[in-house]
């Protein structure tokens, strides 16, 4: 037992064009469990996750809310890094309109589970319906659920939390074990993965 050290997560961010103040971030954790290298958990939502940016900025796509990546430190070990994140960001007095995790493998996308406070879910369904109009073709939907550890102390915020959910036939054949290395993570599967991730952001920045 080595003790407490301190790190770091890491952020980055594109400001918003005509709502700055609010935020959707998009996000995965950087640390992994103690045996494997952490490809499914979570090195699959950090490379999700800074692929939307990649793919937006290759579509010139000027977001008209703040759009945030972060990897976050120390979720498998107490969630330091998300606890923290929130508790700056309350400082700050900041509002994340959306926050969307990437935790559960970078399998095949099946949907997303939704979460948030009582008081706001109600504003969004007939949204989540349009959207399932729109990407059901592509074998994606919406679903009340969870979130994401990481991002769970950001609804006191009463914005919405979404978690991506993967094909979970194989997660435990990875998760926490030593097999969870690049090896095991499928290009094609990783890369439909972010394409969904960036569907979902675009459609919560063009709500009115």
């Amino acid at each position: 037992d080595r003790g407490p050290k301190t790190s770091y997560s890491v952020i980055g961010e594109i400001k918003g064009s005509e709502k700055p103040n609010e935020i959707i971030l998009v996000g995965g954790h950087l640390d992994s469990w103690d045996v494997g290298g952490g490809a499914h958990d979570d090195g699959a939502g950090c490379v999700h996750s800074m692929e939307v940016f990649h793919l937006l900025k290759n579509l010139n796509y000027k977001p008209r809310r703040t759009l945030r990546c972060v990897l976050f430190m120390n979720e498998e070990n107490g969630l330091a890094g998300g606890t923290t994140y929130a508790k700056v960001s309350r400082v700050n007095n900041e509002f994340h309109f959306a926050a969307i995790e990437s935790d559960a493998g970078g399998f095949t996308p099946l949907g997303f589970s939704y979460d948030g406070d009582t008081s706001i879910l109600k504003n969004y369904t007939g949204y989540f319906s349009n959207w399932n109009d729109l990407l059901s073709p592509y074998g994606i939907e919406f679903a009340k659920g969870g979130s994401g550890a990481d991002i769970g102390p950001l609804k006191e915020q009463k914005g919405i939390l979404f978690g991506l959910t993967p094909d979970s036939q194989r997660y435990f054949d990875f998760h926490h074990t030593e097999n969870d290395r690049i090896q095991g993570v499928h290009p094609r599967e990783l890369a439909l993965g972010s394409a969904a991730l960036t569907s979902l952001v675009y459609l919560l920045d063009r709500i009115p």
